[in-house]
């Protein structure tokens, strides 16, 4: 049977959004720095040179005159092209210490940074040479000097050209940062599935046959936790979403499947079936004949799954899903994070965790020497816990640190993170 997933539009029309805006900005950017570039070509060609000067003496005074040259008003524009491109890729990129929307990776910020240093220095230079040589070269009044030692001043050669060099590079900076600074590979997409179903955390495995799917930006926690236990269990499936921005899930279609308007659901035939929990469960069952076996091998095996793919929601989720409330999802809103909360969080976090260690220090995952239910459950969280500096407290503990990369370099959790638009 082929099971159908009915997930959220709202993250992928987001995305495509997302991706339109950084075409229009790179366009609108290229667009400025190219005008500014030619007219700054322009001005060299058009400047005032010496050949074209005239000198006169009279009154034992030697006078300098020069004709008027478009390259005043073609320099002025070159420089003005140039700041507005700059002002256009700073207000479009946002300020780095306080912009809203989730984090691009540490590497990003990083080279975003240092762009946007360099390209605020070589505009300044950039402009004040345009300026300077647009000012200059408008010279109409008449130098007088000694005899025998005056000088008619001219704009040197290549001022304009280092000019139009100079403002390439500030643009090409520009959009590098932008593009890093909104990079959506990075963006730590929760949706409104995760607050409407207080949470999920999951992750997955085997090997799994090559699908050219394009990424589904599934980037809410209880959709993921579905999609990789479809992805563990090799299960045929088809993405349906359901657009939530329009209250799609409201109508009575949708409330056959899930009478609270939610999503996950999924049907299965004529089976219709909500929670994700409960879903991967149904799924890791009915297909136990397929795939990793998830469930246990023996009814012992079987009951330390369940305890702890319980632990995980009584005390791990509890914890992870406020923790991630306050630093991914908030922040995107533009709300304030609750510090103190998150500070009282983490040190209780601390403790789930500790005990999480001493029961990794003696096994390879947490029902014991085999990937199971209990493991795949926290993936989800965890993977949004890591995108933020509690990474810290799992990388401090040796034992989850190792059971974390081992869950990560599983196939289906790689499938999975291609799939939602993740770097996996």
């Amino acid at each position: 049977n082929t099971l159908i997933i009915l997930l959220e539009e709202k993250e992928r029309r987001r995305k495509e959004e997302m991706e339109k805006r950084k075409v229009v900005m790179c366009g609108v950017l290229s667009l400025l720095g190219l005008l500014s570039a030619l007219t700054a070509f322009a001005a060299e060609a058009t400047k005032v040179k010496k050949s074209q000067t005239k000198v006169t003496t009279s009154d034992s005074l030697t006078r300098c005159s020069y004709h008027r040259s478009p390259a005043y008003n073609l320099g002025f524009a070159s420089a003005v092209f140039l700041m507005m491109a700059q002002i256009i890729a700073s207000v479009g990129s946002g300020c780095f210490c306080c912009r809203k929307g989730p984090a691009p990776s540490r590497s990003k910020w990083i080279i975003s940074l240092i762009c946007f240093i360099v390209s605020w220095f070589t505009f300044v230079i950039a402009f004040l040479v345009l300026l300077s040589g647009a000012a200059l070269n408008d010279e109409h009044a008449e130098e007088a000097a000694f005899p025998d030692a005056y000088f008619c001043y001219t704009v040197g050669t290549g001022v304009f050209s280092t000019g139009s060099v100079l403002s390439l590079v500030t643009i090409a900076l520009g959009i590098v940062y932008y593009l890093c600074l909104n990079s959506s590979n990075q963006n730590v997409g929760v949706t409104r599935t995760v607050a409407n179903q207080g949470g999920g955390i999951a992750m997955g495995q085997p090997q799994i046959p090559e699908r050219g799917e394009d990424p589904v930006f599934v980037t809410a926690a209880c959709p993921q936790r579905v999609l990789l236990c479809f992805l563990e269990k090799e299960i045929e499936f088809e993405i349906v979403h359901v657009d939530l921005d329009t209250l799609e899930q409201k109508k009575p279609e949708h409330l056959l499947r899930q009478p609270f308007g939610q999503v996950p659901a999924i049907e299965d035939g004529d089976f219709k079936l909500f929670e994700s929990r409960a879903i991967a469960r149904y799924c890791a069952t009915k297909y136990s004949n397929q795939g990793t076996n998830l469930l246990g091998k023996s009814l012992e095996h079987r009951a330390i799954v369940d305890q702890w793919a319980d632990v995980e929601t009584h005390y791990f989720n509890v914890l992870a899903f406020p923790i991630v409330l306050n630093l991914v999802i908030k922040p995107r809103l533009g709300e304030e994070c609750d510090a103190v909360l998150v500070e009282e969080l983490k040190a209780k976090l601390g403790v789930v965790l500790d005990i999480y260690e001493n029961r990794l220090a003696s096994n390879r995952f947490l029902a014991g020497d085999e990937f199971t239910m209990a493991d795949l459950t926290h993936m989800p969280a965890i993977g949004y816990l890591m995108r933020t500096d509690v990474n810290q407290m799992v990388k401090a503990r040796v034992n989850m640190n190792r059971w974390w990369e081992e869950l990560t370099a599983r196939p289906a959790w790689k499938k999975l993170m291609k799939m939602a638009g993740f770097e996996a």
